[in-house]
């Protein structure tokens, strides 16, 4: 009786051990190291002052003053920020359904045995280099590049494409980065729906659509919507595609405007006043950290509902 308390009580506190708190320390120091310190220390450059080409260790608002004193006119950084918004937001949208169908099919078009190696080749395109990708893309979309070279050949020059240096090739480079991690978020989320729903719901009448939008869409909402903030947060931050397929200024329905990432990065290169630009970078985070916030929400509402 008193052995089989002792090995109840053992089985009921497992997480008093000390030993968790060691397997934990390399992931906290980990993060630490090369996450939260290097954050720190870019927030805090961000209110140093500049005297003579020289940072200088200090505490002031300056920076911030000077970028929201015109923030909408002059440097023009507010719109640079509402031209990543809304190349982020409308990328996170085409991005997330194009992945979304890619699940579907990995999900409910391939026999159970082969959807680990469909999903593997799904995801092989992540394992490749993204500035060689984006190189790709510039050859595949320039004016003389592969589908306007192949469309003169065949005698439909006038159908050439001109999308290189815009917001649409932006927005091409960010959807093949994100497609790969995006089919895994929204796989694990349909594999998780209860197949039997879905068999009573044909059993009841329902059409494959209406199972499709009664059924299975309500119960990937959860995945979509963290498939959507990912790919929000992502598109933010991403200056490569921008500069490379973009242009700097791609074009777009807000003008020829450099996305907020490219700007940072162009203000970096072409400026000795780094306090200012990690001002700038840290706006950028506070932008992130908030749409961070709305998909966390969203997407707990939604678990909720379909708990």
């Amino acid at each position: 009786m008193t052995a089989t308390s002792g090995i109840d009580k053992r089985l009921k506190t497992p997480n008093d051990s000390p030993l968790k708190f060691w397997f934990l320390a390399p992931l906290v120091l980990w993060l630490g190291a090369l996450f939260l310190l290097p954050l720190l220390f870019l927030l805090w450059i961000g209110f140093w002052r500049v005297e003579n080409f020289q940072a200088i260790p200090d505490f002031s608002l300056n920076n911030y003053q000077e970028i929201f004193a015109n923030f909408f006119s002059g440097s023009r950084y507010g719109l640079a920020l509402v031209q990543s918004l809304w190349v982020a937001i409308t990328t996170a949208v085409f991005a997330v359904a194009f992945s979304y169908l890619i699940a579907l099919a990995l999900a409910f078009a391939v026999p159970a045995r082969w959807q680990r190696l469909a999903l593997l080749l799904a995801i092989a395109p992540f394992w490749s280099s993204y500035v060689l990708r984006l190189y790709s893309w510039q050859t595949i979309l320039s004016r003389n590049g592969v589908i306007n070279s192949t469309l003169k050949q065949i005698g439909l020059s006038d159908l050439r494409i001109d999308v290189i240096y815009t917001q649409i090739a932006t927005r091409i480079g960010l959807i093949h980065y994100l497609a790969p991690i995006l089919v895994v978020i929204l796989y694990v989320g349909i594999v998780a729906i209860d197949k039997v729903l879905i068999e009573a719901a044909r059993e009841l009448g329902a059409t494959r659509w209406q199972a499709f939008t009664r059924v299975i869409l309500p119960l990937s909402r959860f995945g979509l919507l963290t498939a959507g903030s990912f790919a929000v947060i992502v598109g933010l931050g991403d200056a490569l595609s921008g500069n490379l397929l973009g242009g700097g200024a791609g074009r777009s329905i807000f003008g020829k405007l450099p996305t907020y990432a490219s700007m940072i990065m162009s203000d970096y290169s072409s400026s000795t006043n780094l306090p200012r630009t990690s001002a700038l970078a840290t706006i950028l985070i506070g932008v992130m950290i908030a749409a961070l916030v709305v998909g966390f929400i969203a997407a707990d509402r939604a678990r909720r509902r379909t708990a």
